[in-house]
């Protein structure tokens, strides 16, 4: 009995001091643990921007200008970039996306505005300098801008102006003078038209900006058309036989315009595996007087080879008025919403950013009143703005991988061949 007694007396006696240690250790760890959220939900202290489908010399500086806007501002930014191969839509978070994005008009485009937060809004402020064509081409959620082009390219004829002062071409406002005009030069040009047709992209692009210019824009809306009906099961021979060998197909005068050219020799052999090296190298070696390219490869270009050469946008038989020119734009979108957002694209879009952009990235800037770097940038801004937003070419209208797209170029290029 004595040692029971004693035994609950113990009990009693060390019952308060064991509540008082189970209590500050629950309170321990809930204070643990109440960080440890804290630290986990607390925002990055970076804020993250994202490339996708930017080409390398662009990305760089699109980049180095926010670093000047970031160290003004006192940003810390952290850079992503997703795979090209990929569809955009496979790689974005539901949560912690980037803040910024940066990707190119068409599928990406769509892609993006997926994923953007129903809280982001972009100032309108921020769209009042931009060409009337750069306005149209604002993406909107009801009465919210979601989206901002922030630089365009654009897909042009280059014409040996030397060789044009000397030829008995008087002007150029259509495809029967771009063909008068390489007729005459074949006397004394190894292949007077040249353009990287190995760049399957490209080569998808110029078919598109060809068929537009020819027949019109309600042709390639078709082949979008069509390039979209046969996404989900893609099988690039189908596809190329819905595209140019039907009565009614969208690319079928294209094929045959193409087609001729390379039959009279105005085409040279191997342009189909032609890159943009090859290009400059036959630019600078004078053996060809017609090239075709982007505004960016025109002026990445050796200034010493594409000096003598001066840019003109695709011509047509069609109205100035229905025309409407390929060259993808290049958007900036904030995903979520973010002071940090709104200052870097009110700098983005200052006269003083958009000619450094312009400059460093090869690219048009779109806004009308700013500078350019040179007549290139300038033209293509000029001729943009005189019609509607630029189409973003065939390439980019749905989801390709590289093998699909050079499956399909392959596909077209045969046709023009045989």
């Amino acid at each position: 009995m004595k040692k029971n007694r004693k035994k609950a007396e113990s009990e009693k006696t060390l019952s308060p001091n064991a509540k008082k240690i189970f209590f500050c250790s629950a309170v321990i760890l809930a204070l643990l643990v109440t960080a440890g959220l804290i630290f986990i939900l607390s925002p990055s202290k970076h804020y993250t921007v994202a490339f996708y489908k930017i080409p390398d010399q662009q990305k760089q500086g699109i980049t180095s200008t926010l670093e000047k806007i970031a160290s003004e501002k006192k940003i810390t930014l952290k850079y992503i970039t997703y795979d090209s191969e990929k569809s955009l839509k496979s790689q974005l978070p539901i949560a912690k996306k980037p803040q910024l994005l940066f990707t190119l008009g068409g599928r990406p485009l769509e892609d993006a505005l997926e994923k953007v937060s129903s809280k982001t809004k972009i100032q309108a402020e921020l769209t009042q300098g931009l060409t009337s064509s750069m306005k149209s081409a604002i993406k909107r959620e009801e009465d919210n801008i979601k989206a901002l082009p922030l630089l365009s390219s654009h897909l042009e004829v280059d014409i040996d102006l030397n060789e044009f002062r000397n030829s008995d071409i008087k002007q150029i406002n259509t495809w029967k003078d771009v063909e008068r005009f390489m007729n005459e030069q074949k006397k004394r040009k190894e292949a007077p038209m040249i353009f990287a047709g190995g760049n399957s992209a490209l080569m998808l692009d110029i078919m598109g900006a060809f068929a537009e210019s020819i027949d019109g824009v309600s042709s390639y809306n078709q082949a979008v058309k069509i390039l979209k009906d046969n996404e989900k099961n893609f099988n690039p021979v189908r596809t190329a036989i819905k595209l140019c060998d039907e009565p009614d197909s969208p690319l079928a005068t294209t094929v045959e315009q193409l087609k001729n050219w390379y039959q009279k020799g105005l085409l040279h052999p191997g342009i189909f595996s032609f890159q943009n090296s090859d290009v400059e190298a036959f630019a600078s070696s004078r053996f060809s007087s017609v090239l075709f390219m982007t505004l960016e490869s025109h002026r990445a270009a050796r200034q010493n080879t594409i000096s003598r050469f001066t840019s003109i946008y695709l011509p047509s038989e069609h109205s100035p008025n229905s025309r409407i020119f390929t060259g993808n734009i290049y958007y900036a979108i904030p995903l979520s919403k973010s002071k940090n957002s709104t200052l870097i694209l009110k700098e983005l879009m200052s006269p003083a950013c958009q000619e450094s952009l312009s400059r460093s990235t090869g690219l048009a800037p779109v806004l009308a009143q700013c500078r350019t770097p040179d007549k290139q940038a300038d033209d293509a801004r000029y001729w943009i703005a005189a019609t509607e937003a630029p189409l973003p070419g065939l390439s980019n209208e749905i989801y390709l991988t590289k093998e699909q797209k050079n499956a399909l170029a392959s596909e077209i290029s045969a046709r023009i061949r045989n």
